[in-house]
């Protein structure tokens, strides 16, 4: 029986050569990592003269935020104390971008305005606050929510400049 076990049984290779082996796979890995499969490169269709024009945005500065804002987004401010559907004017706007276009302001762009539109009032998420007194027995736990507004932007109008007849008349 003893026979038999060993016949069924391979042979263990020496250490030296296991590592060798093993140093062989790992440069195989290796070398099909380093020349990944080719494939057939797609034709690339060629692009319209009239390229999509990135939207435009702005950086404004409202009740205490500096918010980045686009056309028809809605972005949470603290509370105003606007009626739902009132539309607010913000005018502090800090940079506008159109395109490859970006005009920063020093510290404000003149002239432009961001319109926005209040959707609605509600609460924030719940914050607890915990406080007590050691060896005093004394513990009080109290939560707090803050009140905000929801506004959707209605546009961004830059200032248009003032166009001269012929000659500078």
């Amino acid at each position: 029986m003893a026979k038999e076990k060993a016949k069924a049984e391979p042979k263990a290779e020496p250490k030296a050569e296991a590592k060798a082996k093993g140093r062989a796979k790992t440069k195989e890995k290796a070398a099909s990592k380093e020349a990944p499969p080719k494939r057939e490169a797609k034709k690339a269709e060629p692009e319209s003269k009239a390229t999509p024009a990135t939207p435009r945005f702005a950086v404004v500065q409202a009740r205490g935020l500096q918010i980045r804002v686009a056309k028809d987004e809605e972005h949470i401010l603290p509370l105003m104390d606007e009626e739902p559907g009132a539309e607010v004017a913000f005018d502090r706007v800090l940079l506008v971008s159109e395109g490859d276009q970006i005009q920063v302001g020093r510290p404000l762009v003149e002239g432009a305005v961001v319109l926005m539109q209040v959707v609605g009032h509600e609460k924030g998420e719940k914050i607890d606050v915990g406080t007590y007194k050691r060896r005093k027995k004394y513990r009080r736990k109290i939560g707090y929510r803050d009140q905000l507004t929801r506004v959707k932007v209605l546009g961004i109008n830059l200032p248009h400049e003032e166009k001269r007849g012929k000659h500078g008349a």
